[in-house]
């Protein structure tokens, strides 16, 4: 199975997007072309002081995701929040393999 991982630099905000796809090709349609990747993560950066940027990977997972797993009890802090796509997120980094074009 293929992921896709939409992930903004910003810790306390990432907004984290997790998409699942079956075809190799759907997935890097997905996250497009990887120079142009960085996006910046608010439309008014200037207005919101914040410049961040959010990136699109590709990660493939061969076999189902183990949710017993420690990383999925990671909750974070109250400065620095965590979700289940932030750590679902995290095992794709850990478990899964990066995508290349």
């Amino acid at each position: 199975m293929f992921y896709g991982v939409e992930q903004s630099t910003d810790l306390r905000n990432p907004q984290t997007v997790i998409k699942k796809f079956r075809s190799k090709s759907q997935a890097l349609r997905w996250r497009g072309e990887p120079g142009k990747s960085g996006r910046l993560t608010y439309g008014d950066p200037e207005g919101a002081r914040n410049w961040h940027h959010t990136f699109r990977r590709v990660y493939e997972l061969v076999g189902k995701v183990d949710r017993k797993h420690p990383v999925f009890k990671d909750r974070g802090t109250s400065t620095y929040p965590r979700c289940d796509a932030d750590n679902l997120a995290s095992y794709l980094y850990l478990f899964g393999e990066e995508v290349k074009p």
